[in-house]
């Protein structure tokens, strides 16, 4: 304990990277899977089908009738498709392992996050609140899990983060050089992360603000420069440059409210409710009351927040990227108003006690979450069926319902066109398929992925198809993915039953 306590005096920052990395070294341990579609689907399967030869989403031109961009950037998949292709090179072919080394890069990666932050933090304010701001970034509950996911929402913030060091550094001194640095970290977070040119935005109107119009200038032409070296894709595979961003921004327009309309505030609570009340409210306040003082660190989070708040397509981890600045200068900003505030001069104890309740709640929170795997049962039951010696090709099943769950191919280790049923594509269709009578695709497993309705879809694919199928292997969700779906259903994670179709 004397040696923490002389280290949290002496050596704050090597203090508070441990802890963080020995969280996200748990995490990139044992925190197998992937939290969402996209961090998976839209990056590591496409990788790795280009590997194989494939376009898993069939986003080349030549795989497509009417050849249009995905709207995705190929930088951050680009990065994997290069760190696939390196581990395959070194003889590392198993899909867990190359997703173990791929987790411990982004834990590391991850920890720029905790260094620039308490950077950001001393070079505004004290080290008391750098310390602070450090150790909330290193041990806030979601982050560690978050951190060895492939997340472009976390991936994008140490260059966003570095973007803003620069500023307030070029604030200081006044040099060009911290201007262009700024300019190129900002340019990289918009080549991972579409979005985060609202961040960049906010830059530009701090230096406008300021009445830096040079400076200005100079950003924005080092911003394009930066971020066209990320897009050079877009001129091999498309023939023309921003082609990806362009029809980003179409679809994103034309389908704001495809997916999700949701109201306004509902980012307020998302922050509120995460960084755990009532210290969410404080760093909240906080975060506004600096924002006069410190308007670099401010004004980009800002206008990426609001712009959010009020596009209608809202999802949870699209406002991730906010989250180390509301804690940077919300550290900042209640302490400002603290020393000033009679109410809290006298009232120390409550202040205190605000604090006890976080870091209580929060730890509980870590420590069941950082080691938490998620969608557990369809990378299980990928992996195992994988290393089956007689897999040839699967069916998923999902009869009960107009769509299905596609399962993870990159735990395979393999690349098979799998095949599936919904209610308008049954197994009788499938049955008189001349592809699936190919010997070199046809389906000897099938995944049932949800418990609905499982005796009738059984027996319906069983009469559909003309084979029967007997139980091989059940895999069952984590308990994260349990909990998830008693919070909300509309998270299928699922048991997953595989059967073996007889011949």
């Amino acid at each position: 304990m004397k040696l923490i306590n002389r280290l949290w005096n002496d050596k704050p920052l090597a203090l508070i990277l441990f802890a963080g990395a020995l969280f996200r070294i748990i995490s990139a341990i044992f925190s197998e899977g992937y939290g969402m579609h996209d961090d998976h689907f839209l990056v590591l399967e496409p990788a790795q089908s280009f590997l194989e030869g494939e376009d898993y989403n069939d986003w080349l031109p030549e795989n497509q009738t009417n050849p249009i961009p995905s709207g995705h950037s190929w930088f951050y998949v680009g990065i994997h498709y290069v760190l696939l292709y390196l581990l395959e090179f070194v003889g590392v072919l198993d899909p867990k392992i190359k997703m173990l080394v791929i987790r411990i890069i982004h834990a590391a990666y991850s920890m720029l996050i905790i260094s620039m932050g308490y950077k950001i933090v001393r070079t505004m304010s004290s080290f008391h609140n750098a310390r602070l701001a450090g150790l909330i970034l290193a041990l806030l509950w979601f982050f560690p899990i978050l951190s060895v996911r492939n997340l472009v929402e976390m991936v994008c913030i140490p260059p966003l983060m570095a973007a803003t060091y620069q500023m307030l550094k070029f604030e200081e001194k006044k040099k060009f050089t911290f201007v262009i640095l700024a300019a190129v970290f900002a340019g990289l977070a918009t080549g991972i992360r579409y979005q985060a040119a609202l961040f960049t935005l906010g830059f530009g109107l701090l230096l406008v603000i300021r009445q830096k119009w040079i400076p200005a200038i100079v950003f924005s032409v080092f911003w394009a420069l930066a971020f066209f070296a990320t897009q050079i894709g877009d001129l091999i595979i498309w023939h023309k440059p921003f082609a990806e961003f362009s029809e980003y921004v179409r679809y994103n327009i034309e389908n704001k409210t495809t997916y999700f309309d949701r109201p306004w505030y509902m980012y307020l609570g998302t922050v509120a409710g995460l960084l755990i009340p009532p210290v969410s409210v404080m760093l909240m306040f906080g975060f506004g009351y600096g924002a006069k003082k410190y308007l670099a660190v401010f004004l980009p989070a800002f206008v990426f927040f609001v712009f959010h708040s009020y596009f209608p397509n809202k999802q949870e981890r699209f406002i991730l990227p906010v989250f180390p600045f509301v804690i940077m200068l919300g550290v900042v900003g209640w302490s400002m108003w603290k020393s000033r505030s009679s109410f809290w001069q006298k009232r120390n104890g409550l202040y205190r006690g605000m604090w006890v309740f976080f870091w209580i709640v929060n730890s509980v929170l870590l420590l069941f979450f950082t080691p938490a795997s998620t969608k557990e049962s369809r990378v299980e039951a990928a992996y195992w069926l994988g290393q089956q010696p007689d897999f040839n090709n699967l069916i998923v099943e999902s009869s009960h319902s107009d769509s299905y769950v596609s399962p993870p191919t990159f735990y395979f280790g393999s690349w098979p066109n799998y095949y599936y049923t919904t209610k308008k594509k049954p197994a009788e269709r499938l049955a008189n398929s001349e592809d699936v009578q190919n010997p070199k695709n046809k389906p000897n497993y099938v995944f049932f992925m949800t418990e609905e309705h499982l005796d009738e879809r059984i027996k319906r694919f069983e009469e559909g198809y003309g084979k029967e199928i007997e139980l091989v292997k059940t895999f069952e969700p984590s308990y994260i993915d349990e909990l998830l779906h008693e919070l909300n259903p509309h998270n299928n994670n699922q048991t997953v039953r595989v059967y073996k179709i007889k011949e």
